[in-house]
């Protein structure tokens, strides 16, 4: 099946690169645009394959979709839309393949550019036959930019777009939303008001059919899309059903002995996570010969230790980083900065001397991307996370950071899982469109407050309807 990188599938927009003028850094002449080739039988086989492989390959993971959802997102049905889930698990784009079942209709997605090459590009040919298209991330990908506006506006399929624009490794919170997925539904928007006017039409708020007891649309006649654009929150919540106190022990006592640590059999759960913690947290100071304050909290010493290797990093490859720009950005900005040298145009490495020299600054290149994915990986950790609410999902997302970061590679599922999938209001673009023409700004930032919103209340109200298994 398809490998989707973790986190960088359907990534949000960075505003900062979505402006009608890019800054210079922004322009990325290297990785071709990959375009989506959608397969209808592709589709259809994955379709009938799907839950086998959700079962075999991804730990009996199963969605359960909260009453009433379906609903909400079948009065969609026929309309142009995003729909905008969280982004909390690098399993995220099979669960929406999974919801695409049941909702019965297949989508676009966006995927970052690199994974298009895995398996020497076998995993870029499934991707664009299943309807992903690439984009470059941190840049002013044009040829992607288009292609989102133009799968919007035509309406054929929704486009499934993860705001985050990174994975949180948080299942209970959200992290601040990237505004792209606003700005570029509001594009789509002016470029459909465009071909309406050629027509002598106008975009307009939609009534939305009604939805009937056996799924059926409004009255089961043709339907008509609406002039206008709907941006669709929705909301994932990963769960374990099932006691697993067990495997937790288990992968607890492997990263103790890659750490050098040995537990007691009276330490609590919560206690051999923070020694973990604290010996990780000392290795990598130390690795990057940073030091922090006597007195630093783990979350001072954590923040701080991410603002290091950024500017480090920025400083060994000559770039300088926006003021006041989010960790995301600036790890964007680096890492593409990165693929720039790395791709570079064979016919401009020189003589076989330069190419090899060349080729020995990629090696220490490449390292480089470590750095930065330990960034993203602890972008949004906090300590408190697990003890103010210690159920054994909290305790599996910060162990799930501690794997990939001492053993590399991706995490274990724990056991079964179960994913709860909750669908919000829709957001009818049309109702905000003078005032985009008025202040763009404030108009992006107060759709993306509304889609945010509605994630994370629903993420409250589904933890607060299951009974979950606490850990001591």
């Amino acid at each position: 099946m398809i490998r989707f990188l973790s986190g960088y599938t359907g990534s949000g927009y960075p505003a900062r690169l979505l402006r009608e003028s890019f800054p210079p850094w922004s322009i990325k002449p290297m990785l071709d645009f990959r375009p989506p080739l959608d397969w209808p039988f592709l589709l259809w086989w994955s379709k009938i394959n799907f839950p086998l492989y959700m079962k075999l390959t991804l730990g009996d993971t199963t969605i359960k979709i909260e009453k009433g959802a379906l609903n909400r997102f079948k009065k969609l049905k026929g309309q142009r839309a995003m729909v905008c889930p969280n982004h909390s698990n690098r399993h995220d784009p099979q669960v929406m393949f999974s919801f695409s079942r049941e909702a019965e209709e297949y989508f676009n997605f966006v995927a970052a550019r690199e994974v298009f090459d895995f398996d020497h590009g076998m995993n870029g040919w499934w991707l664009q036959h299943a309807g992903c298209y690439s984009v470059v991330r941190g840049a002013a990908d044009r040829e992607s930019f288009k292609t989102t506006r133009r799968i919007l506006v035509e309406g054929k399929k929704k486009l499934v777009l993860f705001p985050e624009g990174e994975i949180s490794r948080q299942n209970d919170t959200l992290m601040t939303l990237e505004s792209g997925a606003a700005q570029l539904s509001f594009w789509a928007l002016s470029d459909l008001e465009k071909g309406l006017a050629e027509k002598g039409q106008k975009i307009a708020p939609a009534t939305l059919p009604t939805v009937q007891e056996d799924g059926t649309v409004g009255d089961g006649g043709p339907i008509v899309a609406s002039p206008t654009i709907f941006i669709q929150p929705m909301a994932f919540k990963y769960t374990y059903p099932y006691d697993i106190s067990s495997s937790l022990r288990e992968t607890l006592k492997t990263l103790e002995a890659k750490l050098g640590l040995k537990a007691g059999p009276e330490d609590t759960f919560q206690g051999r996570l923070i020694a973990l913690c604290e010996r990780l947290l000392t290795a990598l100071q130390k690795e990057y010969e940073f030091k922090c304050p006597a007195d630093a909290t783990m979350n001072e010493r954590v923040k701080a230790l991410r603002v290091h290797i950024l500017h480090t990093l920025a400083a060994r490859l000559n770039v300088e980083l926006p003021a006041g720009g989010k960790e995301l950005e600036n790890v964007r900005i680096l890492r593409n900065k990165i693929d720039d040298y790395i791709y570079q145009d064979e016919k401009k490495k020189g003589s076989a001397y330069e190419q090899e020299a060349h080729e020995e600054k990629q090696r220490i290149y490449r390292g480089y991307y470590k750095d930065l994915n330990r960034v993203v990986n602890f972008i949004s950790i906090y300590q408190g996370y697990v003890s103010e609410h210690m159920t054994q999902e909290r305790f599996s997302d910060v162990i799930e950071r501690l794997e990939v970061e001492i053993l590399g590679g991706e995490p274990s599922i724990k056991g079964p899982r179960q994913v709860q999938i909750d669908v919000g209001e829709a957001i009818d673009l049309s109702l905000y469109a003078e005032g985009y023409k008025t202040h763009k700004k404030e108009t992006i930032a107060k759709v993306t407050e509304m889609i945010a919103a509605q994630i994370s209340t629903m993420l409250v109200k589904m933890e607060a309807k299951r009974t979950p298994i606490y850990l001591d």
